[in-house]
């Protein structure tokens, strides 16, 4: 008897590492996935990135925008995977890839930090990479919960984050970004609005009077956005000098890591008290 269980539990394990494919040659076509890839010590295993993805470690071949991917050097590349984000890339060109017979991998949109997690993990799993994310995901929590239980509030701040300027754009219910308030103990004045990144009016923003703005350096938002907000010198964030701008890779690049560190940096400038400042 104790024979047979042993080839039982042989045989498992042998199905278990035919199954954990080690690729060694994996195109990212989103800076969240490619940070994630880097995080879970892939680096060298990566060949090709968006234009706006962090290079890493080594030089790594540009494949184009995560809209306009170039199809034709992707399959120069050829790579034994690629990964996509199911809302942020070009569906119809991400289809053809799939078509073409390619492995590719779709990663699905996080709406808060434990689906961050979650899809992370899942990630983690198809690049065999589990051991790595365990650690990360549980070293990312400790970090979140940390800072929260440090955050004493009366009454909540209200937060205005901008994503886009012309038109201005912010973060709704949908969005990750939510989290970032609910572990600083702050309140996103356009929470109760049913989309991921609404488009507002310039005047809302000043009806709702935020107590804090964030402005977050992508696209064409740039330090001369904060300055056009410095003249609206009635609102409270301007009044005491709680008008921001954070860096794009910190904030909108989700993974445990990420998201950990900009509650880390979110938290320093609302409560430099509490955390010292940024």
């Amino acid at each position: 008897m104790k024979k047979i269980i042993s080839i039982i539990i042989f045989l498992s394990l042998l199905t278990t590492a035919v199954l954990a494919k080690e690729y060694k040659r994996i195109i990212s076509l989103a800076p969240s996935v490619t940070q994630s890839l880097y995080e879970l010590g892939l680096d060298n295993e990566v060949v090709g990135i968006t234009i706006f993805c962090p290079q890493g470690k080594s030089k790594k071949e540009i494949i184009g925008t995560l809209l306009e991917p170039d199809l034709e050097k992707i399959v120069l590349l050829k790579a034994d995977l690629i990964i996509s984000t199911k809302e942020g890339n070009n569906k119809a060109a991400v289809e053809k890839l799939t078509r073409m017979g390619l492995d590719v991998y779709v990663m699905e949109t996080a709406e808060n930090f434990s689906e961050i997690c979650s899809h992370y993990y899942d990630l983690a799993k198809k690049v065999n990479r589990e051991k790595n994310a365990k650690k990360i995901i549980a070293d990312s929590k400790k970090t979140v919960e940390s800072i929260y239980n440090k955050i004493e509030v009366v009454n909540m701040q209200t937060v205005f984050l901008e994503v886009g300027a012309k038109p201005l754009y912010s973060a709704g219910k949908q969005s990750f970004v939510n989290d970032y308030n609910r572990f600083t103990k702050t309140v996103n004045v356009y929470k109760e609005i049913n989309r991921r990144y609404p488009q507002i009016d310039i005047e809302d923003v000043l009806k709702k009077n935020p107590d804090i703005i964030i402005l977050v350096n992508m696209g064409d938002i740039s330090l001369q956005e904060t300055k056009n907000w410095l003249k609206y010198k009635n609102i409270n964030a301007v009044k005491n000098n709680k008008v921001f701008m954070l860096d794009v890779n910190d904030i909108f690049t989700p993974t445990p890591l990420t998201f950990a560190i900009g509650v880390e940096i979110i938290s320093k400038i609302i409560y430099p008290e509490i955390f010292g400042a940024k």
